[in-house]
């Protein structure tokens, strides 16, 4: 993990969507819908972590699957949104 955002993503991810007593270890290539990590109420829960403490708004037209599969890709967009 590189920057920031990326740890950021995988504190929050590994803290907040990983369920109590799952042996998950988050990194930046988890799998999260795949695995079951993200579901629509995490998904929001998610999509509010990156508005309020990463500083993007994620509109209704990103919310597709290939943008949200793992923290890399989650990245990806954040940084693309960034640049904008």
């Amino acid at each position: 993990m590189s920057d920031d955002i990326t740890r950021r993503l995988v504190d929050f991810v590994q803290d907040n969507l990983v369920l109590d007593g799952d042996d998950v270890k988050v990194d930046e290539t988890t799998p999260l819908l795949v695995s079951g990590l993200l579901d629509s109420l995490r998904t929001a829960r998610l999509v509010n972590f990156l508005r309020k403490d990463v500083g993007v708004r994620i509109t209704a037209a990103m919310l597709d699957p290939e943008n949200f599969r793992d923290v890399a890709t989650i990245v990806t967009m954040v940084r693309e949104l960034q640049s904008a």
